[in-house]
């Protein structure tokens, strides 16, 4: 019992080792020969950034949270959009993620299990640069929260159970139905929009709040919102079902995963 207990705590420390030089090799290949590196992942988002507080509170002139500069619109959609993107990337590149690694697929021994959370790990930290400029410029402009952030890593684990499990399910599916890898990033970018990245959710119709309330992310977002800008807690009711709805993705999407992995190797 005690050897096969070293062996199994064996097994499982080497395949995290895998999977960490795996996401330091996606990380690096993503790049190789870009003068500025991984800073993109900074100025993608604020690209985007300018863009939409522009739209959203120049044109619209819409508040936040009550808060009419634009300063505060800024931070407000950075705060949602920073964690979108870092999600989005993970979810988008793991459907096709299996197909692209059909090499390693074929090796008897290869541990396939760690080949779906190389995309969600590569975007969650190339996510966390952009996190560390969030944090700096809020903090800069007295905005940043202090003791509500001791629940930030908490919050960050429910965005990776989520996109873990979405990636276990999509990865394998992406095998057997090769149409997933163009429909897949379209139904993103439509949840995107449907969910309060760029606009505060009050600002739905009274007859779609519901669909506000059902999709998981917009509480994800909303929580990073209340613990970085307003030093607050995420509301209870809403993060309980992002936490049911995150272990019920992430059980349902391991468990899809588990029972057709055996048939990869045949199918790419």
């Amino acid at each position: 019992m005690i050897s096969l207990s070293k062996a199994s705590v064996e097994g499982v420390a080497n395949k995290t080792r895998l999977l960490f030089r795996m996401v330091e090799r996606d990380l690096r290949s993503r790049y190789v020969g870009s003068l500025i590196g991984i800073f993109w992942t900074v100025i993608h988002p604020l690209f985007l950034l300018l863009i939409f507080t522009f739209i959203f509170a120049v044109v619209f002139q819409a508040k936040f949270s009550g808060q009419a500069s634009v300063s505060y619109s800024a931070l407000y959609i950075l705060c949602g959009l920073i964690p979108w993107l870092g999600f989005q990337e993970g979810v988008a590149r793991s459907v096709g993620y299996l197909v692209e690694q059909r090499n390693l697929l074929t090796r008897v021994k290869f541990p396939v299990a760690v080949l779906p959370p190389v995309p969600v790990l590569s975007g969650f930290f190339a996510q966390m640069v952009g996190f560390f400029a969030l944090l700096l410029w809020a903090g800069i402009k007295g905005r940043l929260g202090s003791w509500s952030l001791v629940l930030l890593p908490f919050w960050m684990i429910l965005q990776l159970g989520l996109g873990l499990g979405l990636a276990y399910l999509l990865a394998v599916l992406g095998v057997w139905l090769r149409d997933l890898i163009q429909l897949v990033p379209v139904l993103l970018l439509v949840w995107m929009y449907g969910t309060p990245v760029f606009y505060p959710a009050r600002m739905v119709p009274e007859k779609f709040q519901i669909l506000i309330w059902l999709n998981p992310m917009a509480h994800l977002i909303e929580g990073y919102r209340r613990l970085i800008l307003e030093a607050s807690f995420p509301a209870f009711y809403p993060s309980i079902y992002l936490f049911l709805f995150t272990i019920l993705v992430f059980g349902f999407g391991w468990w899809v995963f588990h029972k057709l992995e055996k048939t990869l190797a045949d199918r790419v």
